[in-house]
């Protein structure tokens, strides 16, 4: 029972108080912890002391009592588990980032004359939007190229279809490139899609068996996704994107992504780009 100026409280009044104080319980903390790494992947461990807050901060403003209960509401609701994810996922990236690999990406998507890529993780479509960009600049048809891209949080997926970014996002693009590909609405630039070759993007767990209805792939896209898992669940994805690509296709990765030794692949070299060869 509470008091409060030598008032005793009511049990609802006992309650709001409960549930309005951070939880404290960690071993529903650590149970969470599990949780996401068997939902998706992503290992919080390294993030432990940020994730913990962030959790704390959620679980206050939504007046959750426990982190277990957390865990149980993210097994049945599916829009919580949703901002769950958001939550805990990273959405940093930029156009033209590792502009020579995307580069070997298109010249080998133009020699194929249609190709079909895969984003995966698409963070808010700059990786995408680049690719479609340097296409046209390599006279590629619309028609020839399609993009999709991927992603666990929903947040960044809208951030694709709005295509609205600012200028920190365009920091590797030069004047002619920020004015033949977007058009300045305020403080921000949005992506001239008409020019573009299709681009789609869908909210997906790499990790869902719904990711096999996408249908099949010449060249996957997935850079520094693995950084933030384990060695079981990096081979897991790695396995996961094989059954995506056609006969021959490319995986490219990170550079700091470590991608585990497995047959299914033979890491093949161009113009000083790796990457990964479907067997």
């Amino acid at each position: 029972m509470f008091f409060r100026k030598n008032k005793i409280l009511s049990k609802q009044e006992t309650a709001d108080i409960i549930v309005t104080q951070t939880p404290t319980d960690m071993d529903g903390f650590n149970e969470f912890m599990n949780t996401i790494k068997t939902l998706c992947g992503v290992d919080l461990e390294p993030k432990r002391d940020i994730t913990l807050q962030r959790l704390g901060i959620f679980a206050k403003d939504r007046r959750i009592q426990t982190f277990k209960d957390i865990v149980g509401m993210i097994r049945y609701d599916s829009e919580l588990r949703q901002d769950i994810l958001n939550l805990v996922t990273v959405n940093e990236t930029y156009f033209y980032r590792e502009l020579p690999q995307l580069k070997d990406v298109i010249n080998y998507a133009k020699r194929l004359g249609d190709a079909r890529i895969l984003c995966a993780p698409c963070s808010s479509g700059d990786e995408a939007y680049s690719l479609a960009m340097l296409a046209y600049e390599n006279d590629i048809p619309q028609s020839a190229l399609t993009i999709l891209g991927i992603d666990i949080n929903s947040q960044a997926i809208k951030s694709c279809m709005d295509s609205l970014y600012n200028d920190r996002s365009l920091h590797r693009l030069d004047t002619f490139q920020k004015e033949k590909f977007f058009i300045k609405e305020s403080d921000k630039f949005a992506v001239k899609k008409a020019i573009l070759a299709e681009c789609e993007f869908k909210i997906l767990n790499i990790f869902d068996d719904a990711i096999f209805n996408l249908g099949k792939f010449d060249i996957i896209l997935s850079r520094n996704m693995m950084i933030y898992f384990d060695d079981i669940f990096r081979l897991k994805c790695v396995e996961r994107l094989h059954r995506l690509l056609r006969e021959h296709g490319r995986l490219y990765t990170g550079h700091a992504d470590l991608v585990p030794y497995t047959p299914l692949y033979a890491k093949q070299f161009s113009c000083g780009i790796s990457y990964y060869e479907r067997v």
